[in-house]
């Protein structure tokens, strides 16, 4: 048979299983896996020798900051870095300018996307205090999911009131659509904020910890189960940072709430502050912030317990100058998306996590999550040809200024890793082969949640 590609020679990974073998593709679709006929042809073959073939890497929280925010990242910019990064799908969060809360909104941003974006994308809707009425046009239009922000980020943006999120919450069930929270406790925060700022001669990452303790996240938590509890509506916790706030899940689980959680390699691989070579300390601002090594080592081992289904980059960019300023006025948010792969390949070559739990993390638990598998985050023949291949051999140094966001900054800047994405293939097309750019922008296409009421 005659296919538009094979990939021949590689070691196919998923979440279960690792073995030699080869993939046809032919329009856009996995035709055939494992063994192929010694007459199969193809417009195109790749030889993945001694490289592993990985069901498409999703990262499902992004922020490119398009509209309104676009001197920070736009969908081009950001979908190349990712691409670049062997990512072959998005999902892009709200607070961007307007905010996506209604269907028109939502159907703008949509149009935007499609016009810039190198690889796949799906985008969140914001529930606020004034669109109920908009929440089943929004599951209709294609939400992903939905977003909350217990505790404000970037837009400061505030939950709705506990009497219109309930009747939100109780149509998200309904509708059978996930809805993702933000888990901070404003008044903590704000309380805690006032304190540091009197008390801390030299503002640094223990300070921004302590004015935005675990227990503002604990507490969001917990509201976020009583909610899910009183409603039966189906929820995800983003951004986990601690073993803690895992066992309150986990509890959750036990009790039959439909409830998920995710974790950042920030929160897994970087300390509260960094010394330069002049012992100045360099804070990477993100809420919720870094934590100590106790709630570090808590979080592997949630994670390895798979108290933790998915980890995703939380890719939050600002401007340099926004970043150069102090502690307590510069903005909250990292660039990770073009990193997420190759931080975690390091994990893996290090012996932390197995290539089946990155493509576990990474691909199919969030496709399942968020309802697009196995159409996506698989390698079943009949499925999207999404394929993330990668090398676990090649070493490369983290530059921040050679990353493809529009804004070179990155916490990782100089950090050594081994293993690297070397293609990235969105529906049987090359986006990225052998690190060179192949794919176009206005690529990418809306991907809506499946398999729903």
């Amino acid at each position: 048979m005659h296919y538009d590609l094979i990939i021949k020679n590689g070691t196919l990974v998923t979440a279960q299983e690792t073995l030699k073998g080869s993939i046809a593709i032919k329009n856009g679709v996995i035709i055939k896996t494992g063994v192929l006929e010694s007459s199969d042809t193809a417009n195109e073959i790749y030889d993945a020798q001694d490289k592993y073939v990985l069901p498409g890497i999703i990262d499902s929280h992004v922020h490119f900051r398009d509209p309104g925010l676009t001197d920070k990242e736009d969908f081009e910019t950001g979908s190349l870095a990712a691409a670049m990064g062997g990512i072959t799908m998005i999902a892009d969060m709200p607070n961007v300018i307007p905010v996506t809360s209604t269907v028109e909104d939502f159907n703008e941003k949509v149009s935007i996307a499609k016009e810039k974006s190198y690889i796949d994308f799906a985008l969140y809707a914001l529930l606020n205090n004034d669109n109920l009425s908009e929440v089943k046009g929004l599951k209709e239009a294609g939400a992903f999911g939905f977003k909350v922000f217990f505790g404000t980020s970037t837009g400061d943006i505030a939950a709705p009131s506990p009497p219109v999120l309930k009747q939100q919450l109780e149509l998200c069930a309904q509708l059978d659509i996930r809805t993702a929270f933000h888990c901070e406790t404003n008044e903590i925060n704000q309380n805690f904020t006032e304190i540091a700022k009197r008390e801390a001669e030299s503002p640094d990452g223990f300070w921004l910890d302590y004015a935005r303790p675990i227990a503002s996240e604990l507490m969001a938590i917990k509201a976020v189960i009583n909610y899910a509890k009183q409603t039966n509506a189906k929820v995800h916790i983003l951004h986990i940072t601690s073993g803690d706030g895992c066992t309150l899940t986990d509890e959750a689980k036990n009790h039959g709430i439909d409830i998920t959680v995710e974790t950042c390699p920030h929160y897994l691989l970087l300390e509260q502050y960094l010394q330069d070579d002049n012992d100045t300390q360099i804070v990477h601002k993100v809420y919720p912030p870094l934590r100590d090594e106790t709630h570090r080592e808590g979080l592997w081992a949630a994670l390895g317990e798979g108290s933790v289904e998915m980890i995703a980059s939380d890719h939050a960019p600002h401007k340099v100058s926004e970043k150069s300023l102090p502690l307590w006025d510069a903005p909250a948010g990292l660039s990770g998306v073009e990193v997420l792969v190759p931080l975690l390949l390091n994990e893996v070559n290090k012996g932390n996590l197995t290539i089946n739990d990155f493509a576990r993390l990474c691909s199919e638990a969030p496709a399942k999550i968020w309802s697009i598998y196995p159409r996506k985050g698989s390698l079943n023949e009949g499925t999207d040809a999404d394929i993330t291949i990668v090398d676990m051999n090649i070493k490369k140094t983290i530059c921040a200024s050679d990353l493809n966001s529009k804004n070179k900054t990155s916490p990782y800047d100089g950090m050594e890793t081994q293993g690297t994405p070397v293609a990235t293939i969105v529906r049987g097309n090359f986006v990225m082969k052998d690190g060179k750019l192949t794919g176009k922008k206005g690529f990418g296409i809306l991907v809506k949640p499946e398999n729903r009421n």
